[in-house]
């Protein structure tokens, strides 16, 4: 298994390194966050929420930050561009939810 960490983007885009390929968005989390990850593989050491925190990550960060873990290396992604979520039980599309969804 291999475990990515995905930094989201004001647009509600999550990807992987500091800038949103979707469209080129970039913040003090994102760079954050691909300096944890680039340092938790110098020291061989798993991807996850808590290894981020431990590495440091700031809470900001984190609170932007979804860890995705996949069965094979074949199936990672750079980037997912979601246009809708169930949010308590109701379909929104992302322009129709709060700022912690932005």
């Amino acid at each position: 298994m291999i475990a990515t960490a995905y930094c989201r983007c004001n647009s509600g885009h999550y990807f992987e390194g500091e800038f949103c390929p979707f469209d080129g968005w970039s913040s003090p989390a994102s760079k954050e966050l691909t300096q944890a990850v680039e340092q938790l593989a110098r020291a061989h050491r798993e991807i996850s929420m808590e290894e981020l925190r431990k590495a440091g990550v700031s809470a900001a960060a984190l609170d932007r930050t979804i860890v995705i873990q996949f069965g094979s290396s074949a199936s990672v992604f750079e980037a997912v561009a979601p246009h809708e979520y169930v949010v308590n039980g109701e379909a929104k599309t992302v322009r129709h939810l709060d700022r912690n969804f932005k």
